[in-house]
């Protein structure tokens, strides 16, 4: 496997048969470094093609745009993905008239993202959703395959039992869009109810000092804020609480959701992106974006109740065992790799 990255943080001896090439030390995402990284790219795999014949490339998330291009007439079969499905407009929580020279922009990118899927021989989605991103799903010659993202689920086992003191956690970036202040307002209305609960808010982010603000003046309220929390210690941290929430305007995809699952956790998201995909009503609830009632009612119920949540728990928990583990999503992708070697050996013997 030879792997080319813009930048690379190589955390421990690389494994026989992988190499990895930084090609971009200093860059960002501009479309100028996008263009120097697409010359290098078609460089390096010219100068590797001497020795090697490569038998598949596969451009992984995120699909930055033409970016496959610079690879147009070299004999691989080319798998694009795995595509989440888009941010919801608005997400961010301001809904405004978008600019004539932005939606001419967006007109030329989702053309030039045409034209690359049309190269491609499999095309990789995370979820059904996802399909949104692809621009002629139904085009022949090009098969599309469901690859969900997988997790190691040794590193996130299950709780041995439910919390006594009901309590809610917040992991993620701390932004508006996340829906923070959706579930802050939330959380009041719950502790109306139930002055026993807890609010964990963890993670930091551009609102963070807003937030803080925020709690400052709740004082009467159980919220503690961690701020941002080593990837090390995540899965304990999820443990230790009755329901995870991610009240976001339309995310995509959420690990943090399939890593609370896996811990045993019920979930409160939103019918929004990806989310309706991961949660189930058997494991959580799902309410409409910005709904501060319809969340404090979510949250209320699973609360009330240790019997829901030990019965969501433990519905998580057998979902990504069975769909979610790590090794399944090797297999979907291995099945997808062999899938597409077999198509493109089928066109080079009708050629």
């Amino acid at each position: 496997v030879h792997v080319a990255a813009q930048r690379v943080d190589i955390r421990s001896p690389l494994p026989p048969g992988l190499h990895v090439y930084m090609l971009m030390p200093e860059s960002d995402t501009s479309i100028l470094d996008r263009l120097i990284f697409m010359l290098r790219m078609r460089l390096l795999f010219r100068r590797l093609s001497r020795g090697i014949s490569f038998d598949l490339v596969h451009q992984m998330n995120p699909v930055f745009t033409g970016l496959s291009l610079s690879l147009v007439g070299t004999r691989p079969p080319l798998v694009l993905g795995t595509f989440v499905p888009r941010w919801q407009s608005g997400a961010d929580g301001v809904v405004s008239h978008v600019p004539l020279l932005t939606r001419a922009k967006q007109w030329m990118l989702d053309t030039l993202a045409r034209i690359q899927q049309a190269q491609a021989a499999g095309l990789l989605i995370a979820s059904p959703e996802a399909i949104e991103r692809i621009a002629a799903p139904h085009r022949g010659g090009t098969r599309i395959f469901e690859v969900p993202h997988g997790i190691d689920l040794s590193r996130f086992p299950p709780r041995d039992r439910v919390p006594a003191r009901p309590s809610i956690l917040f992991l993620a970036n701390v932004i508006r869009r996340k829906g923070i202040f959706t579930l802050l307002d939330a959380f009041e209305r719950v502790a109306a109810v139930m002055p026993d609960a807890e609010l964990v808010i963890a993670g930091g982010g551009g609102d963070l000092a807003e937030v803080e603000s925020r709690v400052a003046e709740l004082p009467a309220l159980r919220i503690r804020l961690m701020g941002r929390v080593d990837r090390a210690d995540v899965p304990a941290l999820m443990r230790q609480h009755s329901v995870y929430c991610l009240p976001s305007y339309g995310e995509p995809f959420a690990t943090s959701i399939l890593e609370a699952m896996a811990c045993g956790l019920p979930v409160v998201a939103t019918r929004a992106g990806g989310l309706p995909h991961l949660v189930s009503d058997a494991g959580g609830r799902l309410v409409p974006p910005r709904d501060v009632d319809g969340l404090a009612d979510a949250l209320l119920e699973i609360l009330s109740s240790r019997t829901l949540q030990e019965a969501m728990g433990r519905h998580n928990r057998a979902r990504v065992e069975n769909e979610f583990e790590a090794e399944t999503a090797v297999d979907r992708l291995e099945e997808a790799y062999v899938s597409v070697l077999h198509g493109a050996r089928h066109h080079e013997a009708a050629s």
